[in-house]
């Protein structure tokens, strides 16, 4: 508890407002949020500066889509999404533009305790009943659901066990990757400490009964042994298939694996539906929950797969934006790949960011926006590693001021021209 209070005076407030997800979630995500939105107004209009990359330019579809949706709608309430877009773009910016690499030391750290922490205070409000509201600041109920009896679920600290499956995947790669630097350097005393919560994190995986969790579990643990040896790789695999009958005996709720596929593909088709009949902005997060209980008369949150997430949620504008994202990081991991300089950060990378795409395929833990500061948090780390790529181009008004405007410029007019359009093609059609 005292290294804890000291790691917390000697942090920087992004890096307490990172720890505050895990401790009081409500609070963490408010300053977070306020900290992205405070460099946007600071590199934007004080400092005239903006930061061109892949990763702004999909938080700018994300922001036109929100915006455009709203007007489509009439509904005001969608911008809060806008608003929490604006928070991401503002903490990317901050993260690229002035922190060191000491922030994803230190963020890794914030990780592994926030992973060991959602498993204790999950199991610890099994045994204790909190009062509701102090539940809700604590991040331990099923957010938007009524609990139901006998829910042995690990719910953690993030709201909902496929939130926190998400969190334990992500600590357990930064743990991995600490071990294999440990024995790559033949330095086995940091595994005293390192196996235990190894051992608690895999666990806590399993209690948290996401199918999906557990499948990714097994695939971080494979690139691992990867890393480490690929013989003992080539060996695990062939006996991973040799017993994958027993994986999936022993997978969490692995008695309903049937009946969940089939409800999966219903959510899924009903997503693709939502799309379908709102193509360019989408529905938002809020609006999804919504349309969907209008369409099939009982109420799903969020689609439960990440690129159809995009998609419904965002329309095309950030479900293109969205795989042009993925492409792109895809072809800097394959150059990375050939580098001859490897090592923790690399392999902190390499096991993390699949989790995305992994817990993505059949749930959509970003629809958390505590989930989605602390992802924007590890992107930007890892744009800012990935630099050496010339993925990114940074550019200042005060140096290249006609380029800097113009540019910025008819970036905004061309999406406002065409949220106008829509909007004006879409009244025709009411019309008549």
């Amino acid at each position: 508890m005292k290294k804890l209070f000291q790691f917390y005076t000697n942090s920087t407030q992004l890096e307490k407002s990172i720890l505050l997800c895990f401790l009081l979630p409500p609070i963490g995500i408010l300053s977070l949020s306020i900290i992205g939105l405070h460099t946007l107004y600071y590199q934007w209009y004080i400092k005239k500066r903006i930061v061109y990359s892949f990763s702004s330019y999909f938080f700018l579809c994300l922001f036109l889509a929100t915006v455009g949706a709203a007007l489509s709608f009439k509904n005001v309430s969608y911008l809060l999404i806008s608003v929490m877009i604006l928070g991401y773009w503002g903490l990317y910016c901050r993260i690229l533009i002035s922190e060191n690499n000491q922030l994803f030391q230190r963020y890794q750290s914030i990780i592994i305790f926030g992973g060991v922490y959602s498993c204790v205070i999950g199991w610890l409000s099994n045994w204790i009943m909190f009062p509701k509201t102090l539940g809700y600041l604590l991040g331990t109920v099923l957010f938007g659901e009524v609990k139901p009896k006998n829910f042995n679920r690990l719910i953690g600290c993030e709201y909902n066990p496929n939130f926190t499956v998400y969190i334990l995947l992500i600590a357990i790669s930064f743990l991995l990757a600490k071990m294999l630097t440990s024995l790559q350097k033949k330095q086995h005393t940091g595994l005293m400490w390192q196996l235990p919560i190894l051992l608690l994190l895999s666990y806590g995986v399993f209690q948290t009964g996401s199918r999906a969790g557990f499948a990714t579990l097994v695939l971080i643990y494979l690139i691992f042994i990867y890393r480490l040896n690929r013989i003992i790789f080539f060996f695990c695999t062939l006996l991973g298939l040799s017993f994958s009958k027993w994986l999936i005996s022993i997978m969490p709720r692995a008695d309903s694996v049937l009946q969940a596929s089939k409800n999966r593909l219903d959510i899924w088709k009903n997503a693709y539906l939502i799309w379908k009949n709102n193509p360019l902005f989408g529905v938002t997060p809020l609006g999804f929950g919504q349309e969907y209980l209008l369409q099939n008369n009982h109420y799903i949150p969020h689609a439960h797969n990440l690129l159809l997430g995009m998609f419904s949620e965002y329309g095309l504008l950030g479900g293109l934006s969205f795989l042009t994202l993925v492409s792109i990081n895809f072809v800097k991991c394959t150059q990375l790949i050939f580098l001859t300089r490897k090592g923790y950060l690399y392999n902190s990378f390499l096991l993390s960011l699949p989790i995305i795409l992994f817990t993505g395929f059949f749930d959509e833990p970003l629809f958390s926006p505590q989930i989605g500061f602390l992802t924007v948090v590890l992107f930007a780390c890892w744009d800012r590693y990935s630099e050496r790529l010339l993925f990114n181009l940074e550019i200042s008004s005060l140096q290249i001021k006609y380029i800097s405007i113009y540019s910025s410029t008819a970036r905004l007019v061309v999406g406002l021209y065409t949220i106008i359009h829509y909007l004006k093609s879409k009244l025709i059609s009411n019309k008549w």
